[in-house]
């Protein structure tokens, strides 16, 4: 019986343990089998049937590890679409929120879709959208063109940016057929659809090009208008006899001139000879014109006279630089400074663009008044003038304007005149001689100022440098002349390309020797610093007043002129700040050099 006692205790032992070791292996079993099994996308699919508005053909796409991507083409916004997904889990979010096959769904790539599983799995997949360039989507060029509107000056070409297209345009014309190029199945103005002929589009509202591809993608364009300011100026047109091209600046054509005075300045009607003028700048692809009336005439305002010139402004991307100097001097007083007055020129039925009208530099009484016996000299290396000299103690070229010289005799005497204030500037004792006798020191101050804050270094070679006396006062330089090649271009071909340039060349050149020797005399050099001081403390502020009032008149004409020409930036606000920024560091420059003389 005990024996039996303790066989039952044995076994009571062994059924004990079988089943303890059955209920952990159990457990760890149960445990295994909870692990919660992989979400899984098996496809995702923007089907063209539950998206009618937006597409025609099915977006399949591919599915990587973590990854869905979803070819589109560029600049879709997939905001509001319905989705067909097959996945291998229980629940299908997209951002956390449980995905509705029923409702809309806003695709981008920050969009994360998420499977979770019985067992709190979850499964994240990015969605990354491939985007592709659909031509069929694309607007490639976007202009209103003068042909179909005749309104316009020019072609208006404008920029096209992502998804918006920026133009420019006066506010006089609203209403304009535009031309613009598209491969798109459809396009729609404002809903509207649109086909050709293009019918006139109403730019001060909103105007939305929506595009339509073959595969029924649709894109929007926004069309965005910067209207110019409702700033007029005179409009000048030419047209020559027989409408004859202008290929010399030696042989006048005769022609007809009107100007639209735009209700600011007198219209103006009657008969003209014009030609070329300019050295360099008559070589460049907008060109510079002098005007001779058949009779003298009151033009803009100015006195009456038969010589006016159309300054280009080629190199100048501002359009701004000649008035800019010429503001200069008159707020220096410096005597017969030009009048600068912006506009537009037609020249035999085509629009020219911006340009400058002045007057001619001459001998007359309202312009340089010489008086019968004066003489106006120019100095300019290009030496193309009939009657002409080298002089003798700086070997400077110089060329007669006035008087009308006839014979070898007349250009004698006024040859020794000028050498003789030269000599007294090359002499020994200069400056303790009289040399002031014979030129204005104030004057070559005066002179100097303008070219050294511009940076006119064409005073060294020297160029366009004009000096004049009466038959019984001192020579005077002036007037000023000719800044295409100031503000830091000469030498860079870029303006506002240095402000901290000495004005004078350490060289040879001929300019450089004459003006610098007069500026080694302390009291000239007394004189121009008092000058500085007097421009910088209360006429610096007026010239900046300046450029912006000139630059906010001719803003529109100065957006035309780009059209045509392309010259400097397109942000024509942006080329203003330039040329005031480099006005102030120039100035800063010069009270440094200035006071160091």
């Amino acid at each position: 019986m005990n024996a039996m006692f303790q066989y039952l205790k044995h076994l009571s032992r062994f059924f004990v343990s079988f089943l303890i070791v059955c209920y952990f292996s159990f457990s760890a079993c149960r445990k295994k089998d909870q692990t919660p099994e992989r979400g899984v996308v098996l496809s995702f699919i923007i089907e063209a049937g539950k998206n009618n508005a937006l597409l025609n053909q099915d977006i399949a796409a591919t599915i990587e590890v973590n990854k869905i991507v979803l070819p589109v083409p560029r600049g879709i916004l997939l905001n509001n679409v319905h989705i067909t997904c097959k996945f291998k889990g229980d629940t299908l979010y997209i951002n956390n929120v449980v995905l509705d096959t029923a409702g809309k769904q806003e695709i981008n790539n920050n969009t994360v879709l998420t499977i979770r599983t019985r067992g709190g799995g979850r499964f994240d997949y990015k969605i990354v959208l491939n985007e592709y360039e659909d031509p069929e989507l694309v607007i490639s060029a976007y202009s209103v063109e003068k042909s179909k509107n005749p309104e316009l000056r020019t072609d208006v070409h404008f920029e096209i940016m992502g998804d918006t297209i920026y133009g420019r345009l006066d506010p006089d014309h609203p209403g304009l057929i535009p031309t613009f190029s598209s491969i798109s199945q459809s396009v729609h103005i404002n809903g509207a659809v649109q086909n050709e002929p293009v019918s006139a589009v109403n730019f001060n509202g909103e105007v939305v090009y929506s595009l339509a591809s073959s595969k029924g993608f649709k894109k929007n364009y926004f069309i965005k208008i910067s209207w110019n300011k409702k700033v007029a100026i005179p409009h000048l047109y030419i047209t020559t006899e027989g409408n004859a091209d202008i290929t010399s600046k030696n042989n006048y054509l005769q022609a007809d001139i009107s100007i639209d005075g735009r209700n600011v300045y007198s219209n103006y009607t009657g008969t003209t000879r014009v030609k070329g003028r300019g050295n360099s700048t008559w070589g460049l692809p907008k060109k510079p014109y002098r005007l001779k009336l058949d009779s003298k005439a009151s033009l803009l305002g100015l006195p009456a006279e038969k010589d006016w010139v159309l300054l280009a402004n080629y190199l100048d991307g501002t359009d701004m630089l000649n008035a800019i100097a010429m503001k200069l001097g008159k707020l220096l007083n410096m005597p017969y400074t030009n009048n600068i007055i912006p506009v537009e020129l037609t020249l035999n039925g085509t629009y020219k663009g911006l340009y400058m009208f002045t007057e001619q530099v001459e001998a007359e009484s309202s312009r340089v008044n010489t008086g019968d016996e004066g003489v106006l000299l120019e100095l300019d290396k290009n030496f193309d003038e009939p009657w002409q000299f080298k002089s003798a103690s700086f070997n400077l070229p110089v060329m007669v304007k006035y008087p009308d010289v006839t014979s070898n005799e007349e250009l004698t005497t006024i040859k020794a005149q000028f050498e003789q204030m030269e000599a007294l500037i090359a002499a020994p004792d200069f400056p303790g001689n009289n040399y002031l006798d014979l030129i204005d020191g104030g004057s070559v101050a005066d002179y100097l100022i303008v070219y050294m804050l511009t940076d006119n270094e064409e005073i060294n070679h020297p160029k366009s440098t004009y000096i004049y006396k009466t038959s019984t006062g001192k020579y005077t330089m002036g007037p000023i002349w000719d800044f295409d090649w100031a503000f830091g271009y000469e030498g860079s071909n870029t303006h506002f390309s240095s402000y901290s340039r000495p004005l004078f060349w350490s060289s040879s050149s001929v300019g450089t020797l004459f003006f610098s020797q007069i500026l080694s005399d302390a009291l000239i050099k007394e004189i121009k610093k008092k000058k500085w001081s007097d421009f910088k403390s209360g006429k610096l502020t007026e010239l900046l007043a300046f450029a912006d009032e000139y630059s906010t008149l001719i803003e529109g004409a100065r957006y035309y002129d780009y059209q045509l020409w392309k010259r400097g930036g397109a942000d024509f606000t942006n080329e203003v700040s330039n040329l005031k920024t480099w006005l102030n560091n120039r100035v800063s420059y010069l009270d440094t050099y200035i006071g160091s003389l």
